[in-house]
C-alpha cells in the first residue's frame, strides 16, 4: 500500500480535527509531499469552518447521529466488500462527489462533515452549559455567567510565541485583549477561562503572538466563536 492509499480518505477526518495527534502529525508530514490530499484539505477546510456557524442554537435529534454513523458505515462496508480498488481510477469513480451546500465532498467526508457541524451547534447541556464552536480544534462552553475556551489537538504556536484570547464586547467590533496567555499541552489539549461575564462577550477569538501578548492581534486566529 502506497503512502497515499494510506491517506487518501482521511482529509475529512483531518478538518474536523478528530484525528489522534500522532495520526495528525503523520498526515501532515504526507500532506507536504501529497498534492492531491493538500487540495482535499483545502477544498474541505472552508466547508467544516462554515457548517458549525450555518446553524442556530438547537439539540439535534439523538438518532440523527446515529443515522449519520449508520451511512459512514454502510459506505466502509461497501468499499471493503468492493476490495482495494473500489476507490481508484477511473478517476470518476475515485472522485466521487456528494453535494453539500455548494461544496463537492466525497461520501464519507460528507457525513464526517455533517457529524463535525452537529458537534458544532451551540448545545445547552443537562447542567445549563451552552458550547459555541471555535473552530475543528476548540469551542467555548458557556455556564451561566462563566465563559471557558476548550482545545483540543490544537497545534503549538510558531517558536517564541504564545496565544493570546480576545474578546470582542456585544455592540463592537474590535477584539480586545485580556491577560489569558497559553501553550497547548504536548497532546494538544488547553483550558483557559476567559476573563468577564459571558453575557457581556459578543465573540471570542485566540490568535498567536509575541511571548508577552500584544495590545492588538498580529498573528493568525486559530479559534474564533460566536456567543449567540
Amino acid at each position: 500500500m502506497s503512502d497515499h492509499d494510506r491517506w487518501g480518505d482521511a482529509a475529512g477526518a483531518y478538518v474536523l480535527g478528530a484525528m489522534p495527534a500522532r495520526e495528525r502529525e503523520q498526515f501532515e508530514s504526507h500532506l507536504a509531499t501529497c498534492a492531491t490530499c493538500q487540495a482535499d484539505v483545502d477544498e474541505l477546510r472552508p466547508a467544516a469552518e462554515a457548517l458549525p456557524m450555518a446553524a442556530l442554537p438547537m439539540r439535534p435529534p439523538a438518532a440523527l447521529k446515529d443515522r449519520i454513523m449508520a451511512e459512514v458505515e454502510r459506505e466502509a462496508a461497501l468499499l471493503a466488500e468492493a476490495g482495494p480498488a473500489a476507490d481508484k481510477p477511473p478517476r470518476e469513480r475515485r472522485r466521487r462527489r456528494f453535494s453539500l451546500g455548494g461544496w463537492r465532498l466525497a461520501p464519507v467526508a460528507a457525513a464526517l462533515l455533517i457529524v463535525g457541524a452537529i458537534a458544532g451547534f451551540a448545545l445547552r447541556g443537562g447542567d445549563g452549559t451552552q458550547t459555541f464552536s471555535a473552530g475543528p480544534n476548540a469551542q467555548v462552553q458557556v455556564h451561566g455567567d462563566t465563559a471557558t475556551l476548550v482545545a483540543e489537538n490544537m497545534k503549538a504556536p510558531p517558536e517564541g510565541r504564545v496565544y493570546e484570547v480576545w474578546v470582542v464586547p456585544k455592540g463592537e467590533s474590535s477584539p480586545q485583549p485580556t491577560n489569558v496567555l497559553f501553550v497547548p499541552r504536548g497532546n494538544g489539549s488547553a483550558e483557559a477561562a476567559i476573563p468577564g461575564s459571558a453575557s457581556d462577550i459578543a465573540r471570542v477569538m485566540v490568535s498567536d503572538e509575541p511571548a508577552g501578548g500584544s495590545d492588538a492581534p498580529t498573528g493568525d486566529v486559530v479559534a474564533d466563536a460566536t456567543l449567540s
